[in-house]
C-alpha cells in the first residue's frame, strides 16, 4: 500500500499510530537507500555521504522519492548532490573511492553561470552512471535549489529529512516557473528543455493568479524554510519534522533561508519584483 502513496499521504498515515510511524519511516529510508544502491557499492554509502558532508540530494531523484513509487512511470537519469565549499573535498574523495572518474570540473563563477548561488560543478561517471556534485557559494548546500527553473524541483533530501518547498503544488504535479529564468536567464533553450521534460512527466505549469487560493504561493511573496507552507518529513523520528530555527540550525547550519520567485505582481504591469535567495545566519 505504501508504494501507492506520495510522501504527504504517508506522513498523515504515519501520524495515526506509533506502529504506522515506524512503517512509514522504514519505507522512506528504504527508498533513499535504494537510490544509493543504484550509484554506490552499498545503498547506505549515500546516507553516509549526506550525513558526513552536510550534503543533500535534489533534482529529479528527490522528486521521484516524493511521488508514489507505483504509478510514477519515469525514472531519474543521474544523481545530483549539493554540498558547501567547506565539505567539497571530503565528498569528492568519497565519490572517487567508489570508482568514479571526474569528467567535468567547472568553476561557474568564471563562466557567468545562470545560478549565482552555485560556485562549482563536478561531473562524475562510472559506466552508465552519472553523479553531479554542485557546490553552493553560500554557507548552506540548499541555496542553489531555491533558484531552480520551476517549483517542481525545489525539494531536497538530507540524511534524515525529506523537504518540499511547494507541496500543495508539487504533489499534485503542478508547478510555477521561476521568474529569474524568464527575465534574466542566459540559457533559455536549456530551461525550455527542462520544462518540456517535466511536462512529459505529467507536470502542468500554472500561473500564480490561478493558485492564489492556496497558502503562501504568490510568486512575489517572501517564503522561508520555516513558514509552515513547506513540508518536512523526519525519516528517523516522528513523521513530521520540526522546523523551528533551532532545529534548522542543527540540520543545515543556518537559522533560515528566504526566497522569492519574483516577477510581475499579479494583475499589474507597472512593477517588477526581482527573484532572490537570502541565507539567515547566526551572527553571534
Amino acid at each position: 500500500m505504501q508504494s501507492y502513496c506520495d510522501v504527504a499521504i504517508l506522513q498523515q498515515f504515519g501520524a495515526t499510530s506509533r506502529r504506522y510511524s515506524q512503517l512509514v519511516r522504514g519505507y522512506l529510508q528504504s527508498r533513499v537507500v535504494s537510490v544509493g544502491a543504484q550509484y554506490f557499492t552499498e545503498g547506505k554509502i549515500l546516507i553516509d555521504i549526506l550525513r558526513t558532508c552536510d550534503a543533500v540530494i535534489s533534482g529529479s531523484t528527490a522528486l521521484h522519492v516524493m511521488l508514489p513509487e507505483h504509478g510514477t512511470a519515469w525514472s531519474p537519469q543521474d544523481l545530483d548532490i549539493y554540498v558547501t565549499q567547506a565539505c567539497t573535498e571530503r565528498l569528492l574523495r568519497k565519490v572517487l573511492f567508489e570508482g568514479y572518474t571526474i569528467v567535468k570540473d567547472a568553476n561557474l563563477n568564471e563562466m557567468g553561470y545562470t545560478y549565482p548561488k552555485v560556485s562549482h560543478l563536478f561531473v562524475f561517471t562510472k559506466g552508465h552512471r552519472r553523479i553531479d556534485v554542485i557546490v553552493s557559494s553560500t554557507s548552506t548546500a540548499i541555496s542553489p535549489i531555491l533558484q531552480f527553473h520551476s517549483t517542481a524541483v525545489m525539494n531536497f533530501i538530507s540524511a534524515d529529512t525529506i523537504f518540499c518547498c511547494y507541496p500543495s503544488l508539487t504533489l499534485r504535479q503542478l508547478s510555477m516557473m521561476n521568474a529569474a529564468f524568464l527575465y534574466f536567464g542566459a540559457t533559455t533553450a536549456a530551461v525550455l528543455e527542462a520544462v518540456a521534460k517535466y511536462k512529459s512527466r505529467g507536470f502542468h505549469f500554472v500561473r500564480c493568479k490561478d493558485v492564489h487560493d492556496r497558502k503562501n504561493l504568490c510568486k512575489v511573496r517572501t517564503r522561508t524554510l520555516t513558514d509552515g507552507a513547506t513540508m518536512w518529513i523526519n525519516m528517523l523520528d516522528i513523521p513530521e519534522a520540526s522546523h523551528t530555527c533551532d532545529d534548522l540550525f542543527r540540520q543545515l547550519g543556518v537559522l533560515d533561508v528566504q526566497w522569492m520567485l519574483g516577477g510581475m505582481p499579479c494583475d499589474l504591469e507597472c512593477a517588477f519584483c526581482r527573484p532572490r535567495v537570502e541565507v539567515v545566519k547566526d551572527e553571534s
